[in-house]
């Protein structure tokens, strides 16, 4: 009876280890964010377009003019139309570079997003190579120098437990240096499907379930050989997962235009000639192609590893002081890019009536020096991997191109020598 009990312990032991993570805010990781009230809105990281500091200071005449001088004690009046006007900015340029997206298979990458922790409850939110603490950071280089900095994420669970916990998520806007040159503490909210900001806690929208994640999933569209491919850019290590079986690197093209790969990465499993990678992760920043066994999203996954890299940026012009580099030393002819934002211009009230700001951030295709991934049709029926000219004026978010800068002018280039001509092509 004793040896019973102790197996049906066991047992349940063993069963509980297989559940998932409880959707709740548990230390440093990798973490999907979702609206309560609409549960499947995810917060996504989709820009790094804010220069917060120079336009609530400036372009809107907000914090610049609460902090003044004369309205510290001045008219009440024109002091709340500066805030009004300072604040109306900093939720625009955060609308920009912060969305709600609907991604129920997991598969965007902008919402993947790790959670560091700083202080208590405070946390930074680091994805797509920027952070919330990058894109609220800066100095207004004036007479009174408004200085930002440490603008995290103050999470905080509001009710609930376990998967049913939920969490308000709020920021407080102020400079650090000037207790006065405040906008005030502001939670995140689901507008309808927009995100934005809210003196506001109360309601469903304002309140968020955190699900922290080992792995996301993959979308793999293009078949070839009874395989799937698609490329992958993060700016974080990954391990390869469930049917996503390898990662290549593309190191040469040779003189007949095909091109030489080399795997970096393998699943766990593989037993082929690649067997001396598997198991070991894609190094951050590094643009691959990933070869799996499905086209269910379900069925191939990364496992992210370690924390995401993130570019670092001038305080005052709030532009980028390096590109994201690849941990990967090796040879690769790939580049990758994290946005593709086309929001075009996003207007905002000043003190003299309105401005704007250019919010589009993307990599737009350069036919001479580009190519993406594909999977061509030849005359004769047979069909090629390989890259090839884009269909599109932009390159799309988390994927890679073949960089072809100096290369002869060969219009595609394969892994396998076909026939040169192609009939058609079906681009990633």
């Amino acid at each position: 009876m004793i040896f019973q009990m102790k197996r049906f312990f066991i047992i349940m032991l063993v069963a509980l280890s297989w559940l998932p993570m409880a959707a709740q805010l548990n230390g440093n990781g990798y973490y999907r964010i979702r609206n309560v009230a609409n549960p499947t809105r995810y917060i996504t990281i989709t820009n790094d377009k804010l220069n917060y500091t120079t336009a609530i200071s400036t372009a809107a005449g907000g914090l610049k003019e609460l902090n003044g001088g004369s309205l510290l004690f001045g008219d009440p009046a024109v002091a709340a139309a500066a805030k009004a006007r300072g604040l109306e900015c900093a939720t625009k340029y955060l609308m920009t570079d912060i969305k709600l997206k609907e991604d129920p298979n997991c598969v965007d990458v902008s919402s993947v997003i790790y959670l560091k922790n700083s202080t208590g409850a405070k946390y930074d939110l680091i994805g797509q190579s920027t952070s919330l603490i990058q894109i609220t950071t800066g100095v207004y280089p004036g007479t009174a120098r408004l200085e930002f900095e440490n603008i995290y994420a103050t999470i905080t669970k509001s009710s609930g437990s376990g998967a049913n916990s939920k969490y308000t998520a709020k920021v407080d806007l102020k400079a650090s240096n000037y207790s006065s040159a405040n906008l005030g503490s502001r939670y995140f909210i689901d507008d309808n499907g927009t995100f934005t900001i809210s003196e506001s806690s109360s309601g469903d929208n304002a309140l968020w379930y955190l699900t922290k994640i080992t792995s996301f999933n993959v979308d793999a569209s293009l078949e070839y050989k009874g395989k799937y491919y698609c490329t992958m850019f993060t700016p974080f290590a990954y391990k390869l997962s469930g049917q996503t079986w390898k990662a290549w690197v593309v190191t040469g093209i040779n003189a007949d235009g095909t091109l030489e790969k080399q795997c970096i990465a393998a699943n766990v499993s593989v037993d082929d000639e690649d067997a001396g990678v598997a198991g070991v992760a894609v190094p951050a920043g590094t643009p691959v192609i990933l070869e799996c066994g499905s086209n269910e999203p379900g069925a191939c996954t990364l496992e992210p590893q370690g924390e995401p890299k993130y570019i670092s940026y001038d305080l005052e012009t709030h532009e980028p002081l390096e590109s994201l580099t690849s941990d990967y030393t090796g040879v690769n002819l790939l580049k990758g890019t994290c946005f593709c934002n086309t929001d075009g211009r996003i207007t905002f009230t000043t003190k003299s009536g309105t401005s704007s700001f250019n919010a589009d951030n993307y990599t737009k295709y350069v036919a001479a020096n580009m190519l993406v991934l594909g999977v061509a049709e030849s005359p004769t029926g047979v069909s090629r991997l390989g890259f090839f000219p884009y269909t599109g004026d932009k390159m799309k978010s988390n994927k890679v191109w073949l960089d072809i800068s100096g290369s002869s002018a060969n219009a595609n280039y394969t892994f396998d020598t076909d026939e040169p001509n192609q009939k058609g092509v079906t681009n990633e």
